[in-house]
């Protein structure tokens, strides 16, 4: 599945991921503009689905908290969407150019890969629909008490270093970087799964969200 960046990025949450309240300043803003521009030069964004019914992926539900977002779906969607590796050389020459920059691109990747993450789902809500079943939102490897070692076994049952050019390190993180992978519920009735919440997030303690009094559910 080939993807199309939005035409206009959620600036709201790049700066939020910048830890910047209100306004940016003229500097910021000419930084996010650059970092916008070269983002969308040499992003290429792809993703891939897998459905299978949910008894050939449970041993890959590890953890109460997949467990009660699947719970009543007899089928599962694997998904992995990439933004590709050409964004990973431009971050990597940023990072040795201006890291006022780098980091700024670091941040407008992240929104771009979620914006691409949420376009692959509604796509997979729209087919789905028409064949009378409903989805589960997505729910990714090291969220709650669901182990990012997950990742390399969703990354393998997706053939995603073949088909979109993503893999796994040993160490379970993604490479190209700005990737994501995660795992939904399907059924014949409605479902909406649920969060593992603020309490059991391995980034509770330096979400933004929560220090502003919000949560990202």
């Amino acid at each position: 599945m080939t993807l199309t960046l939005p035409e206009t990025l959620d600036t709201a949450a790049a700066l939020r991921y910048l830890g910047v309240q209100g306004t940016p300043d003229v500097a910021l803003s000419a930084l996010m503009k650059k970092a916008e521009a070269a983002l969308r030069e040499v992003a290429a964004p792809r993703a891939v689905t897998l459905c299978a019914r949910r008894e050939q992926v449970e041993r890959y539900l590890i953890g109460e908290d997949i467990q009660r977002h699947v719970a009543g779906c007899s089928q599962c969607v694997l998904m992995a969407v990439t933004l590709g590796a050409e964004l990973d050389r431009a971050q990597r020459a940023a990072n040795a150019a201006d890291m006022a920059y780098a980091v700024v691109l670091d941040a407008l990747s992240s929104v771009a890969a979620e914006a691409m993450a949420d376009a692959a789902e509604d796509a997979m809500r729209r087919e789905f629909s028409g064949r009378g079943l409903f989805l589960t939102g997505r729910f990714s490897p090291g969220y709650g008490d669901y182990p990012i070692t997950v990742q390399n076994e969703l990354i393998r049952l997706l053939d995603a270093p073949r088909r979109i050019g993503l893999a796994a390190t040993p160490a379970h993180l993604l490479t190209p970087r700005k990737s994501i992978t995660a795992v939904l519920g399907a059924a014949d009735h409605p479902v909406t799964g649920r969060k593992a919440g603020c309490a059991h997030c391995a980034l509770r303690e330096k979400c933004s969200y929560r220090k502003e009094g919000k949560t990202c559910a």
